[in-house]
């Protein structure tokens, strides 16, 4: 993808809210293992009478060389949370409120400094952008330039972002990357039509490694690709990341993708968090009627066969949620309360894990369904800090 094309993104004039701090350089963190903190991040499309907030108040924070999985239907605010947090979202998207701390290392690594993308301006972005965090979109198609060589956006990234380099060296780094992500040299000199949805993506990937970024993100960069080349692609980032040690956000659809890429998953309905837990944790008990549907809308890979229940219902308009808890009107377990309050995003008692559902609070005269209070099985593999 082009520098000028990522950059034709931008974000309202006026995106912020008068309590959003102005200063963009901001203290650094006490954990310096944390590489981004995003705190009460909320994003509307549209103004006046006509906004509609599409991602509502979500924080969570990511330690260095960890994947956070990002999980829900189309339409849960998966993706316009990744592109509001690094301000390459389309008008009318507004960031309305909240802070996105990047901890962004010096080349050199001997100096780190904290950023906030939400105030950033253009020349702070444009330096951070590709060299401390990239992205790989959905359709690799359409971010590839179709008129020009596939080597020919490798030397525009290597060339903007390190001007020093000479064009031998651009070219020689663009080969070692393709070697990475199992590509011979030679699609440098194709166009993108000219290779399949496979290797688009990995040269996506590929340009997403190009100057060692602290953070890549991936929105759902197996989407439309069969189930052989997804996981040829799994296999491979899962490498990458054991060698390079950068962090990841990895969003899908498809939560028993994320069970065996993720070290922590956060799931979204309607614009938030509903549930934020270990992946091993999530995946052997689910805390929210959601997740376990969302769980049980996926085949296992093994055991014995069992019918699929999916989840009934169609998620809710997000110019005219529903009164009290937004999973209410598709919830099989939902209470009275349910209907009147919407449950916030809580702790569960003795874990670190999440949950916005009246049915964890702990009350007890809520009797919990067994399929919500299953014991996790498997040991906890502890690699991210939850708080």
């Amino acid at each position: 993808m082009s520098i000028e094309r990522l950059d034709e993104f931008r974000v309202s004039e006026s995106p912020l809210t008068p309590e959003t701090p102005e200063p963009t350089v901001v203290p650094a963190p006490a954990n310096r293992e944390i590489v981004l903190d995003v705190s009460n991040f909320s994003v509307d499309y549209g103004t006046g009478d006509a906004t509609v907030r599409a991602v509502h108040d979500v924080s969570f924070s990511l330690r260095r060389a960890t994947v956070l999985g990002v999980a829900g239907e189309s339409g849960s605010g998966k993706s316009t949370l990744v592109y509001g947090m690094t301000r390459l979202l389309r008008a009318p998207g507004i960031i309305s409120g909240g802070a996105v701390n990047l901890n962004v290392t010096s080349d050199d690594k001997s100096e780190e400094k904290v950023v906030n993308l939400v105030t950033a301006n253009e020349k702070e972005l444009r330096a951070i952008r590709w060299s401390h965090v990239s992205i790989v979109i959905q359709s690799a198609l359409n971010a590839l330039d179709p008129v020009r060589r596939v080597g020919k956006d490798f030397d525009e990234v290597l060339r903007t972002h390190r001007p020093d380099m000479k064009k031998e060296e651009r070219r020689e780094r663009a080969k070692t990357l393709l070697t990475m992500v199992g590509l011979d040299e030679d699609r440098l000199e194709r166009f993108p039509h000219e290779l399949s949805g496979g290797q688009r993506q990995r040269i996506m990937i590929a340009l997403a490694l190009a100057l060692d970024p602290e953070l890549v993100i991936m929105d759902e960069p197996t989407t439309a690709l069969d189930v052989v080349t997804q996981r040829e692609i799994i296999n491979e980032l899962l490498d990458l990341r054991a060698r390079f040690n950068f962090a990841m956000i990895f969003i899908t659809h498809d939560l028993s993708l994320l069970v065996e890429l993720a070290d922590e998953i956060v799931v979204m309905y309607a614009g938030s968090i509903v549930e934020r837990a270990l992946a091993n944790e999530l995946y052997e008990a689910p805390r929210h009627p959601y997740t376990l549907g969302l769980l049980n809308s996926f085949p296992p890979m093994s055991g014995p066969r069992r019918e699929l229940t999916g989840i009934p219902g169609s998620p809710p308009d997000l110019s005219d949620l529903p009164v009290g808890c937004r999973f209410a009107p598709r919830c099989p377990y939902v209470m009275d309360r349910c209907r009147s309050e919407n449950p916030p995003l809580a702790t569960i008692k003795g874990s670190r894990r999440q949950v916005a559902c009246w049915l964890q609070t702990g009350d007890p005269g809520v009797a919990v369904p067994v399929e919500l209070s299953r014991e996790v099985r498997v040991a906890s593999d502890v690699r991210g800090d939850n708080s």
